[in-house]
Parts: C-alpha cells; sequence; structure tokens
C-alpha cells in the first residue's frame, strides 16, 4: 500500500514541531527558548523530521487502512519513505491481511464412526491397575526373583567392549548403578532387563545380554547390543490390597460390583469423549482438504516459532542433549511448519463459521475455563488470569474456546455413520 500525505499536512506539523523544539532549545549565545526559528531549525532540522515522520507515518497508515477498508493483521514492513516539509511526505506500507476465501459446505458432513463399547476385560484391566495404585512392597529373602517384584540391584554394562557409561554424557545412567531399584515388568529401564534378571536371588550375579532397539532414547547404543553384569541386593515381592470395606470406602464405592460399575461407566465417558475428538480430527482435516488459500505469512511465522518452542522442550524433557536437538533442527523447523500452517488455516476456517453461525464466547465461559486452568497449574485463577494478561493471552484464550465450539456444532451437524 502506497501512502501519500498533502505537502499542507506536513508543513503544518513541521511547524508545530519547530515551535515546540524553539520553546526548549538551549543554543550558545541565547536564552532557552530565546533563539530564532531559523537558528533552532539549522540546528534541529534532522531530529525534527525524524520526529514529523514518527507522528505522521502511523497517523496516515491508519487513514489510508480505515479508507481501504483493510482488515491488517501485521505490518510487516514500512520503506521508501519521502519526506519534503514542503513537498509532503510519501511511504510504502507491506501488511499481512486476513485472507479471503470461500468457506466449504460445512453442515451434514459424512463421518465414518466407530463403535464405543466397554468390554468386562477392560474393567478387569482397570481394576488391576487400581489395586496396584494401592499395593504395598515387602521384602523378601527365600525365593527368586519374580516378575511384578521390585529388585535392589548392581549392574555394569558394555557395549563393543568399552564401558557403557563412558560411551556419552546421555548413556551414564544406563552404563552402571549401584543400589539401583528396578520394576520387573512394564515400563522396563532396559530393554529386556526384568526377563533377564528373573530367577536370580539375592546375592546372585548374573552376565545378561541385552539387544537396544533402534529408535532406542540413548543413540550412544541405539540398535547395538550390550553385556550387563547384575548382582541381585534386595527382593520386595508386590502385597495386593484386600477387596474389603475400607478399599471400597476409598474408592467411594460399598461393593465390587458397584466399583465395576463405575469403573464402566468412566471408560465408557473417556471412550466417548476419545471418539469425539476423532471425529472432530476428520472434521477437522475434511475442512482443510476443501478450503486451500494464502495465508498471513506474519501469522504462520510466529506459529511455527511457538510450536518448535514447544516441540523442543518437550523432547528435552525425554533427556535429548543440547547437541541432539541441534541435530534435529532441519526435522524440528519442518514438523513444526506443517503443523502451524494447517493450524493457522482451521483457525480461519472456524472463525468464518462461527461468524456464519454467530457463534460467541461468553465472559463465564473464559473465567471456567480460567480456573479450571488455574487449579491444573496449582494457581489462583486471579493469579493465573494476571499471567495471561501479561502475556497478552486471553484474545487466544477466547479464540481456541470458540474453535472448540465450533467443532462442537459441526459434530453435532455431522451425518456419522
Amino acid at each position: 500500500m502506497r501512502v501519500e500525505v498533502p505537502a499542507d499536512a506536513v508543513a503544518s506539523e513541521y511547524a508545530e514541531l519547530l515551535k515546540a523544539y524553539a520553546k526548549v532549545a538551549r543554543i550558545p549565545g541565547f536564552r532557552t527558548g530565546r533563539a530564532p526559528s531559523a537558528i533552532v531549525e539549522n540546528h534541529f532540522a534532522k531530529d525534527i523530521v525524524e520526529d514529523a515522520k514518527e507522528r505522521l507515518v502511523p497517523q496516515y497508515y491508519w487513514k489510508a487502512v480505515d479508507a481501504e477498508k483493510i482488515k491488517p493483521v501485521a505490518v510487516v514492513e514500512i520503506s521508501e519513505v519521502v519526506f519534503g516539509k514542503d513537498q509532503g511526505l510519501a511511504f510504502k506500507a507491506i501488511l499481512d491481511v486476513a485472507p479471503e476465501f470461500r468457506l466449504p459446505k460445512y453442515k451434514k458432513i459424512s463421518l465414518a464412526g466407530r463403535e464405543v463399547a466397554v468390554s468386562d476385560k477392560d474393567v478387569d484391566t482397570t481394576l488391576d491397575k487400581i489395586k496396584a495404585n494401592f499395593s504395598k512392597f515387602e521384602d523378601v529373602h527365600d525365593r527368586e526373583v519374580r516378575q511384578g517384584d521390585l529388585v535392589r540391584v548392581d549392574f555394569n554394562g558394555t557395549c563393543g567392549g568399552e564401558p557403557i557409561a563412558g560411551l556419552s554424557q546421555d548413556a551414564t545412567a544406563i552404563g552402571e548403578g549401584k543400589d539401583f531399584w528396578a520394576f520387573m515388568g512394564d515400563p522396563e529401564f532396559l530393554p529386556g532387563f526384568s526377563a533377564a534378571t528373573v530367577g536370580l536371588k539375592v546375592n546372585e550375579t548374573r552376565s545378561i545380554n541385552l539387544q537396544f532397539p533402534p529408535d532406542f532414547r540413548v543413540k550412544a547404543v541405539a540398535g547395538k547390543s550390550a553385556v550387563y553384569q547384575v548382582t541381585v541386593k534386595g527382593v520386595r515381592m508386590r502385597i495386593m490390597p484386600e477387596m474389603d470395606a475400607e478399599f471400597f470406602k476409598k474408592m467411594e464405592v460399598d461393593s465390587l460390583d458397584a466399583l465395576r460399575t463405575k469403573i464402566r461407566n468412566e471408560l465408557q465417558e473417556n471412550a466417548t469423549r476419545n471418539e469425539n475428538m476423532r471425529l472432530k480430527e476428520e472434521i477437522a482435516r475434511f475442512l482443510l482438504e476443501k478450503a486451500d488459500f494464502d495465508l498471513p505469512r506474519s501469522v504462520v511465522d510466529h506459529e511455527t516459532a511457538a510450536t518448535a518452542r514447544g516441540i523442543v522442550e518437550r523432547i528435552a524433557m525425554q533427556g535429548a542433549t543440547r547437541e541432539q536437538i541441534e541435530q534435529r533442527r532441519g526435522d524440528i523447523l519442518g514438523e513444526a511448519t506443517k503443523t502451524s500452517t494447517e493450524r493457522v488455516r482451521l483457525s480461519y476456517i472456524l472463525s468464518g463459521i462461527a461468524d456464519e453461525e454467530k457463534i460467541e464466547v461468553q465472559d463465564a465461559e473464559v473465567d471456567s475455563r480460567i480456573e479450571s486452568m488455574a487449579t491444573r497449574y496449582g494457581m489462583s485463577a486471579a493469579r493465573f488470569r494476571a499471567e495471561i494478561d501479561k502475556r497478552e493471552g486471553l484474545d487466544k484464550l477466547k479464540n481456541d474456546i470458540r474453535s472448540e465450539k465450533t467443532l462442537d456444532f459441526l459434530l453435532q451437524n455431522a451425518k456419522v455413520k
């Protein structure tokens, strides 16, 4: 967008600034505010011109935006600024604008649903997990290691004849250990360790061969075989809780049948929720396939940067080193760009549908979401809101809620077979 400011407007602004400078200018040989305008201008012409630009460019930029009925998303660049106090001002503005596109037909989207059913086996598995969470471990001395035990071991491993602990910084933890408590079952801290240790007794040592998968988290041993010397120093057996009145009270039920019913209902709710999430993902894919349009580069870049930071934080928490993250820079950026591009495009589509269907977000809905998120992070609602405001994230939160409501609307109006 090329913008031109009339010469009289520039001259008027320049004259006002010159008067303001003359009132406070300190020039040798003159008292403050007493120097002639011509001398003040001679001393401060450059500063006056820059101040005039700073005032006039944004003022006439917004006038041009309003006149052209443009909805800018971001100002990318202001360039080619030409200023003359008697000739006027001209400049070029490059800005990102919201995309214009035609909404696809979004009602009665055909979806293939999946049956949501909870089996007795599912209930049994969950009940076993609950019992395991309430279990205790007690020391045993007169038997061998079994699956499900908690075992205290000393271990030392080599790979290709070299000590694993010395292969890399992130291999230290799996290379050697003393008085390390290992659970005999999933999840295993070393692949195949539990099966190889079962059968040993306290104070017995065994040499075991392990094979690391190609995608193992420690790259120095990924896809390689290793030899470990393992000594068992203690065994604890898991003691499951009794299914009695005390246990049922903890679970807020009065019988085993009531507990199984509670578990079944919760599993059914979770399964239904997961199926709805899957169907919403199908709706999102449908919308993305049906509406392809150019996106504001600045918005995509901002979203990509945030997504990339999230990916880096996630893999860092999984144990990746700075060097490993740097090696994956290209893949991380590629993944972030693809994900962010789709997310931004979908947000514009959902916003367009929400406008069409007059879907709005009430203040009470925002307050409820803030309270829920604050509880999750262990903060007060007021403090959490203040943190969001500090990061200018309230509008994003409202947009997220509006997108969720729009997806709910689309699912309610879809044809699910």
